[in-house]
């Protein structure tokens, strides 16, 4: 915290408008980073996942595994190429309807023993298409309980809602969601 009043004023805001994006989001206001903007906010959430992941002792010989799709912005996209360039991750490209909508039993279908992270945009960018987070989610939380049975990690769900947040409830427990970028 800043000794001088402008500092702490602005510490205020920040912690003012923390609260406030937690109360939209359903979540504790701990849980709010701010970043620049959306890029950042989903570069964090991704390389954060891999790197969580791989800093964990009894899971460094492990691959992590990333289920993304192939429609998402190229923020997210050149982000899982990388990490799969560099040899970090393997990434599974689901491929969407001609409608643009990832299917929720294809998001199943994909899910290895090594997956960590599903990575799905809200609302398409380019034309505006809702993708099934909810059903996503709850695929997800199945997933984690099975998982949670056997000892092993959990999956993190990650929602670009960047184009969402201005017209769709983006409520973290409604979704399922364990990151939302915006």
């Amino acid at each position: 915290m800043s000794v001088h009043s402008f500092g702490q004023e602005a510490w205020s805001a920040v912690d003012k408008a923390r609260v406030s994006v937690a109360w939209f989001l359903g979540c504790s206001p701990r849980e709010i980073i701010f970043t620049s903007g959306a890029t950042e906010s989903n570069n964090l959430a991704i390389k954060g996942a891999v790197r969580s992941f791989c800093s964990q002792k009894d899971k460094h010989f492990l691959k992590p595994h990333i289920i993304t799709t192939q429609f998402e912005h190229h923020c997210v996209l050149n982000t899982c190429q990388k990490l799969e360039k560099e040899g970090l991750a393997e990434v599974t490209y689901l491929s969407v309807s001609r409608e643009g909508i990832v299917s929720p039993q294809e998001v199943k279908k994909a899910i290895q023993p090594n997956t960590i992270l599903i990575s799905v945009m809200y609302v398409n960018n380019e034309i505006g298409t809702e993708q099934p987070i909810g059903e996503i989610g709850e695929i997800v939380k199945k997933e984690n309980e099975i998982r949670a049975k056997d000892g092993r990690w959990k999956i993190v769900f990650h929602t670009d809602a960047t184009q969402a947040v201005n017209y769709f409830n983006c409520n973290v427990e409604r979704l399922g969601v364990d990151l939302v970028s915006f």
